[in-house]
C-alpha cells in the first residue's frame, strides 16, 4: 500500500502540521492535519472559493491544542489533483460528493464539519445528504442566497446568466495567474482586494499551497482563474432544502458587512432551526476568519461541544 492509499500523514517542517493525502481513484484529495494524531478527526474544515486548506493553518492551529482538525483542499484548489474541468460544472454538489467520499473511506465516526463561505455551504450539503457522517455543523459566512436565486439557476439559461452578471466571477476570470516568485506574489496580494484585511502570516500561508511551478519557470495560481470563476457561478444546489433536512447541532456565524447571509436569511435560518446558535460579528466582513479568528474558532468549538451536551465555550460565540 502506498501512503496515499492509506491516507497516511506526513510531517511538515512545522511539527504541529501534518500533510494529508487521500487517493480517490482519479486523483488525490490533499489537506493538512492539526493536533494530536488519532483514529478519527474531531473537525473537518472546508475553505472558501479560490483559497486552500493551508490558508487557515494559523487560524485553526489553536483548536489543534485540544482537537484533531483536518482541513482539506477542494477539487481545483490547493494540492488536490482531482480533475477540475469546467464543462458541466454547475453546482457545488461535486465538492459535496468529494467530501462524502473522504469521510466514508477515512473516518470511523461522525465529525463536526466546519467551513468558510463555499466550504460552509458544501458542509451543509454533506450533512443533508449523509447525516450519518456528521455530528454537528459550524457554518462561517455560508453562501446562502435568496430562494428565488436558486430557482433562477435551475432554468436552462441560469448558469450562462451567472457568467454574464456575477461580478465575483468576472473579477476571478481576470485575475493575474502567473508570478515571478513568492516574494513578488506576496507583495502583489498584500493590502489589495479580498486580501486587504489579511495578516501577513495568512497571506504567506495562502501562497504556500496557492502557488505551484509553471512551465515558464515561475509560479502560477493553484486555483486557475477560469475554475475559480466557474465556481462562483456553479449555484445549481439548494442550501434551503438542505437546512430543512439537517438535524444535527448547528452554528451559523455571519459578518456585519458584505455578508453572504442577509439579515432576512439569518432570521429565516433561526426560524427553521430554533435550536441553532446564530450570531452576527460586528465590524467583520466576509473574510471573517482572517479578521476575527477568535470568533471563528469559538463558533467551531461551540459546534463540537453541542454534540456533547455542553452549553458554553470559554470563547463565547456571542
Amino acid at each position: 500500500m502506498t501512503e496515499s492509499e492509506t491516507g497516511a500523514e506526513t510531517t511538515t517542517a512545522a511539527a504541529s502540521v501534518r500533510r494529508l493525502s487521500f487517493e480517490m481513484g482519479k486523483g488525490v484529495v490533499a489537506g493538512i492535519a492539526l493536533g494530536m494524531d488519532s483514529v478519527n478527526p474531531d473537525i473537518v474544515f472546508s475553505h472558501a472559493t479560490g483559497f486552500n486548506a493551508y490558508t487557515y493553518r494559523s487560524l485553526l492551529a489553536p483548536l489543534g491544542e485540544r482537537r484533531q482538525v483536518w482541513a482539506l483542499d477542494a477539487r481545483g484548489h490547493g494540492l488536490t489533483t482531482l480533475p477540475s474541468g469546467t464543462w458541466g460544472y454547475t453546482s457545488w454538489r461535486r465538492h459535496r460528493d468529494d467530501l462524502i467520499a473522504v469521510l466514508e473511506k477515512h473516518t470511523t465516526q461522525p465529525v463536526t464539519l466546519a467551513g468558510h463561505s463555499m466550504g460552509a455551504t458544501v458542509s451543509l450539503l454533506v450533512a443533508a445528504k449523509r447525516p450519518d457522517l456528521v455530528a454537528s455543523l459550524a457554518l462561517i459566512e455560508p453562501v446562502i442566497l435568496p430562494a428565488a436565486a436558486y430557482a433562477l439557476m435551475e432554468l436552462p439559461f441560469g448558469p450562462r446568466l451567472q457568467r454574464m452578471t456575477n461580478p465575483l466571477a468576472r473579477s476571478a476570470a481576470n485575475r493575474r495567474a502567473h508570478f515571478e516568485d513568492r516574494t513578488y506574489a506576496a507583495r502583489a496580494f498584500t493590502g489589495r482586494g479580498v486580501f486587504k484585511t489579511f495578516p501577513p502570516k495568512v497571506i504567506a500561508d495562502y501562497l504556500t499551497d496557492g502557488l505551484k511551478e509553471d512551465r515558464r519557470g515561475g509560479l502560477q495560481l493553484s486555483c486557475a482563474p477560469k475554475f475559480e470563476a466557474a465556481t462562483f457561478c456553479a449555484q445549481r444546489h439548494d442550501p434551503w432544502t438542505a437546512l430543512r433536512a439537517v438535524t444535527c447541532p448547528l452554528v451559523v456565524l455571519r459578518a456585519e458587512s458584505g455578508s453572504t447571509v442577509s439579515p432576512a436569511a439569518l432570521h429565516k435560518i433561526a426560524a427553521l432551526k430554533p435550536g441553532a446558535r446564530v450570531a452576527t460579528v460586528e465590524g467583520a466582513g466576509h473574510m471573517l476568519p482572517m479578521e476575527r479568528p477568535d470568533r471563528f474558532r469559538a463558533a467551531i468549538e461551540s459546534a463540537v461541544l453541542m454534540t456533547r451536551g455542553a452549553r458554553k465555550f470559554g470563547g463565547d460565540l456571542e
